[in-house]
């Protein structure tokens, strides 16, 4: 409906108005007026005046009574004086024009061309025409009189509010809103890790017509003939604004640049470079989109991808410090290694120093890396110190399986020119390292101890037990301090030194077995090593101390029988039929060596190296391979220990014509060269227990009750300190004794227990 701003005011008939009148009766005659004009004159006046007035008054209503007041107008169009139907009638063509006259409606640079009529307004002519018909009617007679009064002097235009179809105006706000409307777009950046692309999406606003604010301003302009009206629309902004995409986007530019650009980033050290390249950067970068409202996206890079490329990057950058290895020949020194000069890559630092350059979109960085100059640099040989013989040693491998030769011979090849700074220390395992077929060692066979007792069982590098003896002898009768030195199980004669018993060495890695000693003199101690088809040499060559050594005789006692029973053990890698005696009988004892050294003006420094060794059996491996079911290794090793006393007792005879004491077999054929390896504690506590035992023994008889005691002054050694007719050794232990005097089979991969 049509709401009328100034309704019409309906006056009652003349009468009536005149029945409303009050009575005007004057209450006091007074005086005339000055002037001569008498108050009843006035009077008069005025009341002819009022009279008239009211007469004119009752005249304009009477001839409007019915009809809209003068003045008024509704759409441009003068309907004063006019009926409702007449006024109506004058008032529909400018309805019909209103109605179909184009309303641009318009929200930014997009417009939608309609009418009123489309948009659902509705106009009624009578509705208009009775809204201006009741200007001047309504209120009390005052205020019908004055509105009617105002429209005949000033004119009454009626406002057109008309009617609006809610249905009809709604359809086409819906229609217009599927155009208008979109949500919010957060700004976002995309990474293929595959090729190194990015994809970046700027960030939009949102937008949504506001249909009832579109209402209300479409429903004004079509009342008010306005050829236009601007659309409500309210914006919702985007969680994630350009600016916070922008950075983490200038930052993926810098850091991955280009495909077939140059590497994002290389790493030097020195001369030396490392180039990250693109596919491996790719590896460490990822986005991180934001949490919450208002964070920015972020270029981050993974933790563990980062150190596992530093950690590998290390690997590379590592290395070992190397000392200079020399040669003393004819007075003179040749280098047979050179120096170099450990590193340590920071990786700590270089995980933080990737993560800020990579970022900062940097091209190069210097890695942090600690260097360690070597100990024995081969830049001097001169300072070395190295003029003379300090000491010899050397023992027998003759007969010795091809296996334990060879690693006899490589072991001391790694041993061939090792320096001991001053003050420095000797370990033989880090000199020697890794003892790994991987590393060129071979099988063997070592002893191991467990549920089953102590078992001779295939191991790797047999034999260099014997290479660390026959270096600590030299070392011992030199007076060098010894650090760590761990005896074997086993008496084995041939590591008798000098007459004295009681100076042996095992060592394996594996178990925590080492041979250290000290140089504690101002001058490098230069080891050489040699070996020939028989024998193993070491020297020491530098600058003789000083110090006197004196070495007591071993003091030998607790001696304890041995079992001669014969015992045989199976071995599954041995082919049926085959045998092998990889231990002998042989009593156990405690032997007990004093070493002083006296510096010139101080103190001596004295040593009670304390060894105990356990009595030893007779133990033959006999071979389990495809045995049949009929068999047994007990026949077997009766065959064996018959065939051994067979060849003794021929082997008696001569020794009866020259009245030499004659030995079983079992032990003449064990009593050879260095057996396999033990452990035991270290010599400086100079309480030695008996370890994993060892693979060969001597007869009891070789024991001797008391050592001949060492010159107090160690003589000059020959080049071997072991006869020309050495002993044949048996098999040795993993640590490294001697190995048996057949083809060693194909071991089982197990590892020998100290």
């Amino acid at each position: 409906m049509l709401e009328t701003v100034a309704p019409l005011v309906s006056f009652p008939p003349v009468s009536t108005v005149s029945r409303a009148l009050p009575s005007q009766r004057p209450r006091d005659v007074r005086a005339p007026l000055s002037g001569g004009v008498s108050s009843a004159n006035v009077l008069m006046g005025l009341a002819a005046v009022l009279a008239l007035t009211l007469a004119g008054l009752v005249g304009f209503e009477a001839a409007n009574w019915d009809r809209v007041a003068p003045g008024v107008t509704v759409l441009g169009t003068s309907v004063g004086g006019l009926s409702r139907q007449d006024a109506a009638a004058r008032i529909a063509p400018s309805v019909d024009v209103l109605l179909g006259r184009p309303l641009k409606l318009a929200y930014g640079d997009r417009a939608w061309n309609t009418s009123a009529r489309d948009l659902g307004l509705r106009l009624d002519p009578a509705d208009l025409a009775l809204a201006s018909y009741r200007v001047g009617r309504e209120g009390n007679p005052a205020s019908r009189l004055g509105e009617q009064l105002g429209a005949l002097l000033s004119g009454r235009s009626i406002a057109v509010d008309g009617t609006t179809d809610q249905a009809a105006l709604d359809g086409s706000l819906t229609k217009i809103a599927r155009e208008v409307d979109r949500p919010p777009r957060d700004a976002g950046l995309v990474l293929n890790s595959k090729d190194g692309t990015f994809q970046y999406q700027a960030a939009e606003t949102g937008v949504a017509l506001d249909v009832p604010g579109s209402r209300e301003r479409i429903t004004r302009a079509m009342v008010l003939a306005s050829p236009a009206a601007d659309l409500v629309v309210r914006e919702t902004p985007p969680l994630v604004a350009n600016e916070q995409v922008q950075t983490a986007r200038d930052q993926l530019q810098r850091l991955l640049g280009s495909t077939g650009s140059e590497a994002p980033l290389t790493l030097t050290f020195g001369k030396q470079r490392w180039p990250l390249e693109r596919a491996e950067v790719l590896k460490l970068v990822s986005l991180e989109q934001p949490a919450r409202a208002g964070q920015p996206v972020s270029v981050k890079l993974d933790e563990a991808s980062l150190q596992a490329f530093v950690g590998k990057l290390a690997k590379d950058v590592n290395q070992e410090v190397q000392n200079a290895r020399v040669q003393f020949t004819n007075g003179s020194l040749k280098v047979l290694r050179e120096s170099r000069d450990g590193r340590v890559l920071d990786q700590a630092a270089t995980v933080q120093l990737l993560r800020t350059r990579l970022l900062a979109g940097e091209r190069t960085a210097e890695i942090p890396v600690a260097a360690t100059r070597p100990t024995v640099p081969s830049d001097d040989l001169k300072s070395l110190g190295i003029v003379e013989l300090i000491d010899r040693g050397s023992t027998s491998f003759a007969g010795s399986l091809p296996e334990k030769q060879a690693n006899i011979k490589l072991a001391a090849e790694r041993l061939n020119g090792v320096l001991v700074p001053p003050g420095g220390t000797f370990s033989f395992n880090k000199e020697v390292g890794p003892t790994t077929l991987e590393a060129g060692f071979q099988w063997g066979f070592g002893i191991t101890t467990g549920s089953e007792g102590v078992k001779t069982v295939p191991s790797v590098a047999g034999g260099i037990c014997q290479v660390a003896t026959t270096l600590f002898q030299p070392v011992f009768w030199s007076g060098y301090p010894l650090e760590e030195r761990y005896p074997h199980t086993y008496w084995i004669p041939a590591y008798t030194s000098r007459g004295v018993v009681g100076l042996d060495a095992a060592v394996d890695s594996d178990a925590g077995l080492d041979f250290r000693w000290i140089n504690p003199t101002d001058t490098y101690v230069l080891i050489q090593s040699a070996t020939d088809e028989s024998n193993l040499y070491f020297a020491l060559y530098g600058t003789k101390p000083t110090w006197k050594v004196d070495v007591s005789p071993a003091d030998i006692s607790n001696r304890t029988p041995a079992d001669p029973k014969p015992v045989a053990e199976p071995e599954p890698s041995f082919v049926w039929g085959r045998t092998l005696q990889v231990e002998s009988a042989r009593e156990g004892f405690d032997a007990v060596v004093t070493r002083s050294v006296t510096p010139k003006g101080a103190e001596p420094r004295t040593l009670k190296l304390k060894t105990t060794y356990a009595p030893s059996r007779n133990v033959t491996l006999v071979g389990t391979k495809g045995k049949p079911a009929t068999a047994s290794v007990e026949d077997a090793l009766a065959k064996v220990v018959g065939d051994k006393e067979a060849a003794a007792a021929a082997a008696a005879e001569p020794a009866r014509a020259t009245g030499t004491p004659a030995a079983s077999a079992t032990n003449a054929a064990s009593a050879q060269a260095p057996a396999a390896d033990a452990t035991a504690r270290p010599a400086a506590t100079a309480g030695a227990a008996g370890a994993a035992p060892t693979a060969t023994a001597v007869p009891a008889a070789a024991v001797p009750t008391r050592a001949p005691a060492a010159a107090t002054t160690p003589p000059a050694p020959a080049a071997t300190t072991v006869p020309a007719t050495a002993p044949t050794p048996v098999p040795t232990a993993r640590t490294g004794g001697a190995s048996a005097p057949q083809a060693a089979p194909t071991p089982a991969p197990t590892r020998a227990a100290p």
